[in-house]
């Protein structure tokens, strides 16, 4: 894991590295979440936040990016779905190298912003 890189990804301001970013920051939230729900999150943290929504189409090819430089695992798997007894096949996408994304976000400002946030909404 390249830190510096981490950095200069949670940095980018627009195009494809701020969404690369943004799935950064959700997934140092949970550590692990389906992609579907990794589209949800960074929609309600972009939202929240009065930043622009990426397409889901660029949250996919941003995963696929943060995949084929190592900072995430991807498995396609079927998970639960209320809608079909048969369940909904999706990629389960888990940070792979935490510590370092971790010592990356503890100083990124939009996620600080967005936990702060979070936390006085459910006080």
């Amino acid at each position: 894991m390249n830190l510096v890189e981490i950095y200069n990804i949670l940095a980018a301001e627009k195009g494809f590295e701020r969404t690369m970013g943004d799935v950064l920051r959700v997934l140092g939230l949970y550590h692990r979440l389906w992609l579907s729900e990794i589209y949800v999150e960074i929609k309600g943290m972009n939202t929240t936040l009065r930043e622009d929504i990426p397409e889901y189409s660029d949250v996919v090819k941003a995963v696929n990016e943060l995949k084929n430089k190592g900072y995430v695992y991807v498995e396609k798997r079927t998970r639960s779905s209320l809608a079909s007894t048969e369940g909904v096949e999706d990629y389960l996408v888990s940070l792979a190298g935490l510590r370092e994304v971790v010592l990356a976000l503890l100083s990124d400002r939009k996620l600080v912003d967005y936990v702060k946030i979070k936390r006085s909404m459910f006080r």
